[in-house]
């Protein structure tokens, strides 16, 4: 099966693409827990290799940032995660969760023509004012440097299938374009812009931040932000050279928050 799925996960790659991402480097799981914490554990037993793909049906403990539960129905979405050797600065890393929103968004994008995404800081894509996609990066540091790249994309699920709580403000692509997508095609085209632009684009951090300013979805909105230094409320004005966040405060300060604990906007 796993066979079968690379076959078709390959077929928009060319050549040299392909012999980055050979078969040995994919895995497909009907269902796990953590395909961040399966992928984890290939890094620290020493058997991952970069661009190493886990891709399941279905997470019994999906999650997001700061431990928030991330609901998927089973074989509707794209769950994914992939490693990447942190072969960068350690200042860079926290560039990482803003190439994958780019590498994603221009794959929804795509999909969707004239449509463009929304990035909300630091890990979600939005359309519509309606998330998705969520992100989620690990980094570990033994036995070296590695970085996990969590993926969930809503892909197939009907509006209906989204668990109450989430009707009004999620997405996916089917409700868009209203009709089903290729989970393989799609993750073929994303694992193809890894392949092609990491770490390329973590140097060339300008390409990405431009993309990411141009879909700020916290541009000019109200924040209320919770840091591990205190909380923060402002209006959100951008985007900072390393990819902070940066909030004016009723005093006119210019903050810029590289992390947040909570943040709630209207």
């Amino acid at each position: 099966m796993t066979s079968q799925i690379y076959n078709e996960v390959i077929t928009s790659m060319s050549d040299a693409q392909i012999n980055a991402f050979p078969e040995s480097r994919f895995q497909h799981l009907s269902e796990t827990g953590s395909t961040n914490d399966d992928l984890l554990r290939l890094i620290k037993q020493e058997e991952a290799e970069p661009f190493q793909t886990i891709v399941a049906d279905y997470q019994t403990v999906g999650r997001g940032r700061r431990g928030d539960k991330w609901e998927s129905s089973t074989g509707k979405n794209l769950l994914f995660s992939i490693a990447l050797p942190l072969e960068i600065p350690a200042e860079h890393w926290s560039r990482i969760p803003h190439l994958v929103g780019y590498l994603v968004g221009n794959a929804i994008e795509a999909v969707l023509g004239n449509i463009q995404v929304q990035s909300k800081w630091p890990n979600d894509l939005l359309i519509n004012n309606r998330k998705i996609c969520g992100i989620l990066v690990e980094t570990t540091t033994r036995p070296s440097p590695w970085a996990v790249a969590g993926v969930g994309l809503n892909l197939n699920m009907k509006q209906a299938d989204f668990p109450d709580e989430l009707q009004s403000t999620a997405t996916s692509l089917y409700e868009i374009i209203e009709c089903e997508s290729s989970r393989w095609f799609n993750l073929g085209e994303i694992i193809a812009g890894f392949i092609d632009e990491y770490p390329k684009l973590i140097s060339d951090f300008d390409t990405i931040l431009n993309w990411g300013r141009q879909r700020d979805f916290l541009l000019g909105k109200e924040l209320q932000i919770k840091t591990a230094k205190g909380e923060i409320e402002g209006i959100g004005v951008g985007l900072g050279e390393a990819g902070e966040l940066l909030v004016k405060t009723s005093d006119d300060k210019i903050i810029p928050v590289m992390s947040a604990e909570q943040l709630c906007y209207c």
